[in-house]
């Protein structure tokens, strides 16, 4: 048995003939390495081989299109035929020689888009960015609110897209031209108000112009049904009432909704622009018999109820004329706010002690029509 001395020469690497050829051809590598090593410092100090493109952009027009469908060109100069594909399908590329054409569809959209063209010539490739202009709509109106008396309008708009405007009314008519959308409203003398709608289209863009006209003594004031769903009956009843407006001498105009068969007289608030009307929880509206009737707001949903004179409910009036009536639908305006909604109003009886005697009327869903 060999002791561990001879294991451990018998497992070193011989250093025999064998050997010293491998270190032999080992160092001649390592000489030619170094001459071509030599040979390569030689040629860098010569000057580097560097690829270039033989495909050169000479002139281009597609990076600013507008937005309608257009053509631009690219001219280039390269050594052989060239070659031409577009990323997109918002355009389409042919060549012809050296000069590829571009042509885009309308944008319809408002962002501006891109895409590129790979030109190709032999080996070579290079890109061009294809960019072309968002759509462009601005109209300076929105929504109309007019008196009774024929009204001529010249309202502006901006766009880079062929606009055009059009309305089912009979009593509006409507022309685009030049920047200006032109309105001719005719006089209303159906006795009632009445609304309607211009509309307007440039690409894809699509919107319209609300249309109203309303005079309040003619068309609002006056003699009218408060109809209301009674939860005991299960059906819709109604009181008469009459909206009614007075001036004070400081020229101050107050509104009032009037329950003529019980003289109560709840009082509201009127904004003639939209013709909106406003009622509001906490209301002392007169008395019945012995009682004290005051408003309070209920959710038909929640059981909530308020009398903080901050909540209330709304509605605007509008004409129906497939009913040919005039309607106001009172509903909940968000000045309640948390989980309540407005939904009904309930008149609210009160004795000389200021003790709940009960309801007078629970109003769910009121509206009113004349």
């Amino acid at each position: 048995m060999k002791n561990n001395n001879q294991l451990y020469y018998s497992l070193a690497p011989s250093r025999g003939k064998g050997a010293r050829r491998a270190e032999k051809g080992s160092f001649l590598f390592f000489l030619l390495a170094v001459l071509i090593g030599f040979t390569s410092c030689s040629d860098s100090e010569e000057g580097e081989y560097t690829l270039t493109n033989s495909i050169k952009i000479v002139s281009q027009n597609v990076s600013d299109m507008p937005v309608k469908a257009s053509e631009g060109t690219i001219v280039v100069e390269a050594p052989s035929a060239i070659d031409a594909t577009a990323s997109s399908d918002w355009f389409t590329t042919s060549v012809s020689g050296k000069t590829i054409t571009v042509k885009t569809t309308d944008n319809t959209g408002l962002e501006y888009r891109s895409g590129k063209i790979t030109v190709k010539s032999g080996n070579d490739v290079t890109e061009v960015a294809v960019i072309q202009k968002g759509a462009i709509v601005s109209v300076e109106a929105s929504n109309l609110y007019l008196d009774d008396a024929k009204a001529d309008l010249q309202i502006p708009y901006v766009t880079n897209l062929d606009f055009k405007c059009y309305t089912a009314e009979d009593w509006i008519t409507c022309k685009a031209k030049d920047g200006i959308l032109s309105l001719s409203v005719a006089e209303n003398a159906t006795g009632h108000l009445r609304s309607g709608y211009v509309y307007y289209e440039a690409g894809s863009v699509k919107d319209s112009i609300f249309v109203q006209q309303c005079e309040i003594a003619k068309d609002l004031l006056g003699e009218m049904l408060l109809v209301y769903y009674d939860a005991k009956i299960g059906d819709y009843k109604a009181l008469n009432a009459e909206f009614v407006a007075s001036t004070d001498t400081a020229g101050v105009t107050s509104y009032a909704l009037v329950l003529t068969d019980y003289r109560l007289i709840i009082p509201v608030s009127f904004k003639e622009k939209t013709n909106t009307i406003t009622l509001s929880a906490g209301q002392y509206i007169g008395k019945f018999q012995e009682y004290s009737i005051v408003t309070m707001l209920f959710d038909a949903n929640t059981g909530g109820t308020t009398t903080n004179d901050k909540d209330s409910m709304s509605g605007s009036f509008f004409y129906d004329s497939d009913d040919d009536a005039t309607y106001l639908e009172f509903a909940d305006n968000g000045t309640w706010g948390g989980e309540n909604k407005a939904t009904s109003l309930i008149l609210t009886a009160y004795d000389k002690n200021g003790t709940s005697a009960g309801n007078l009327f629970a109003l769910h869903f009121p509206y009113l029509m004349k």
